[in-house]
């Protein structure tokens, strides 16, 4: 039984030194380290007070992560703060520190401290989120969110809110798999930088749960949860499939009920700490050319009537738009450095005269 357990051993070890080599020197990958955490009813965060190396074809980055699984520079910290959310054309994606819009801006606004929470795959409902978890502890004086193409689509994806069925936006939680708590285990940190078999099972593992968290848009059931009994937990299911319906019918809907009751709750959200908004379209990607830019289009008027700051780059970013690869990273799409420079100057025009 001995002698068959360790020629198990051996024969998995053999198989996992092959496997290794083989993508190593046939099909090499990526290895960036892990540095996404699990918060508070799994929204998706950058690691806390770390730090994580990216690559890209042979292109090397280095981010260091605050207090408040924000991308962090060398910027000595001040009382007064600005506080930066978005996906991953704000975090700066694959961009030394110094090529980012926000570290120019950060480097302008120099009596602030310019914490940059944002992250990649974020949409507006997990800005929403952060909000709510990190707005009264940060206390900016002012809070900048960057809206890109797929923050309504993954909005709607997402399970952090949810309308139930009397119209009312809700609170919820996106699934979380035991698999992605290694990301804060340091052991395996060093594994997958080194690794290239664990690099390409990381990989496809993430793939595996996004299109799992794609295909379940649960609604919260915790109302519910302090009766157990069998006839309570049908009329949960039944309201369940109610919800969805109602949610799948006004997300749709050309009144855009969804979308209008998230930047509301972000307005709450925002006052509530004392702070003061701006949102910014970065305008990277062109009304016609995505359904769920509809809301943006015709958006001014409902930020005006609810007296919420909103600057539209759609018409400055055309030029850009219509030559994009001379403004993106090669063989990934997001904005180069001279992409960001020209936000930067875009923005910066915008909001120079509201920063005091």
């Amino acid at each position: 039984m001995k002698k068959n357990l360790l020629l198990i051993f051996v024969s998995l070890f053999i198989a996992i030194i092959v496997i290794e080599f083989f993508l190593r020197f046939f099909l090499p990958q990526e290895l960036s380290s892990p540095f996404r955490v699990n918060g508070k009813d799994g929204l998706l965060l950058n690691t806390k007070n770390n730090k994580a190396v990216h690559f890209l074809n042979k292109k090397r980055i280095a981010y260091k992560f605050g207090n408040y699984h924000n991308r962090i520079y060398n910027f000595e910290e001040k009382e007064k703060k600005i506080l930066v959310l978005g996906d991953s054309f704000t975090f700066g994606w694959l961009l030394r520190d110094k090529d980012t819009f926000v570290y120019k801006l950060n480097e302008h606004f120099n009596e602030y401290f310019i914490i940059n929470g944002a992250a990649g795959g974020w949409g507006t409902s997990d800005q929403l989120k952060y909000l709510m978890e990190f707005c009264s502890i940060i206390k900016p004086k002012y809070t900048i969110i960057f809206i890109n193409v797929a923050d309504i689509s993954r909005s709607k994806i997402s399970s952090l809110f949810y309308l139930d069925k009397d119209n009312k936006i809700q609170s919820g939680k996106n699934i979380t798999y035991p698999v992605e708590r290694l990301t804060e285990n340091i052991l395996y940190k060093i594994a997958v930088e080194n690794s290239h078999l664990l690099n390409f099972l990381r990989k496809e593992i993430s793939k595996s749960i996004n299109n799992k968290r794609s295909n379940k848009k649960l609604v919260n059931q915790n109302k519910e949860k302090d009766n157990p009994k069998i006839d309570k937990l049908n009329k949960i299911n039944d309201e369940v499939k109610i919800v969805k319906e109602i949610n799948k019918k006004l997300i749709k809907s050309e009144n855009f009920v969804f979308e209008k009751k998230l930047f509301l709750k972000i307005k709450e959200e925002v006052k509530r700490c004392n702070s003061k908004l701006i949102l910014i379209n970065l305008g990277w990607v062109d009304y016609n050319d995505d359904i769920d830019l509809d809301f943006l289009r015709k958006a001014k008027i409902f930020f005006d009537t609810n007296s919420i700051k909103f600057f539209d780059l759609i018409k400055d970013m055309e030029f850009i738009r219509n030559n994009k690869n001379k403004y993106m990273i090669k063989n990934d799409g997001h904005p180069n450095e001279r992409a960001n420079q020209i936000i930067y100057n875009l923005v910066l025009k915008k909001i120079k005269n509201l920063i005091d």
